[in-house]
C-alpha cells in the first residue's frame, strides 16, 4: 500500500518543486474512486531533479513493470535522459511525470494547479478543469468513471457559481 503522506513529506522536505496529478487530485477535488499510487508532475530543472534524486534515492526506487535484470540506475543523468518514469518505492508506488498529455510541461502544469491541503500538508494539485482534460487525452478505460465524475463535480461547481451570482 501506497505511503502517500510520507513519499509527500519525503518530496517537500527536499523542496522539490511538484504538482499533485492523477487519482490523488481527482480524489482532492472530490471523486470517490480508488488510487493506488502517487502521481506528480516534476519541474524538470537540473537543481530540482538533483532534489528530486536526493528525495526518492533512499527509497530504493526501481521501474515498475520492467524485468528485475533490466540494468537501471535512479540518478540525475538518467531522470534527465528520460521524461515520464513509474517506480515502485518503499513506501510506495510514485510515477514522476515531466509532461503531462493535454496539460503539458511542469511550467504548462504549474499554471493550472492549486493550493491545497492533503494529509495535513499544503500541496500543489492540477485544477479540475485540467485535470478532467489530462485524463481524457490519456484515453485510457479505467479513467471513464473518474471523467465522469469529475464532470459531475465540474458542474455542481457551475451551478453553485451561477447561484452565487
Amino acid at each position: 500500500m501506497t505511503q502517500f503522506k510520507e513519499l509527500l513529506k519525503t518530496l517537500k522536505s527536499e523542496s522539490v518543486e511538484f504538482v499533485v496529478i492523477g487519482g490523488v487530485a481527482a480524489n482532492i477535488h472530490g471523486v470517490n474512486y480508488p488510487t493506488y499510487d502517487l502521481d506528480i508532475c516534476y519541474g524538470r530543472s537540473q537543481k530540482n531533479v538533483e532534489r528530486l534524486v536526493k528525495a526518492l534515492a533512499p527509497l530504493h526506487p526501481t521501474l515498475r513493470g520492467a524485468p528485475k535484470d533490466l540494468p537501471f540506475q535512479f540518478d540525475v543523468p538518467t531522470l534527465k535522459s528520460g521524461l515520464n518514469f513509474t517506480f515502485d518505492t518503499d513506501l510506495g508506488e510514485i510515477d514522476i511525470l515531466g509532461e503531462v498529455g493535454g496539460v503539458g510541461f511542469y511550467e504548462g502544469v504549474l499554471a493550472h494547479a492549486i493550493d491545497a491541503e492533503l494529509l495535513g500538508l499544503r500541496v500543489l494539485v492540477l485544477d479540475i478543469d485540467a485535470l478532467t482534460k489530462s485524463k481524457k487525452h490519456a484515453g485510457r478505460k479505467k479513467d471513464e468513471p473518474v471523467i465522469l465524475e469529475l464532470e459531475a463535480i465540474q458542474e455542481l461547481l457551475k451551478r453553485k457559481q451561477a447561484r452565487k451570482a
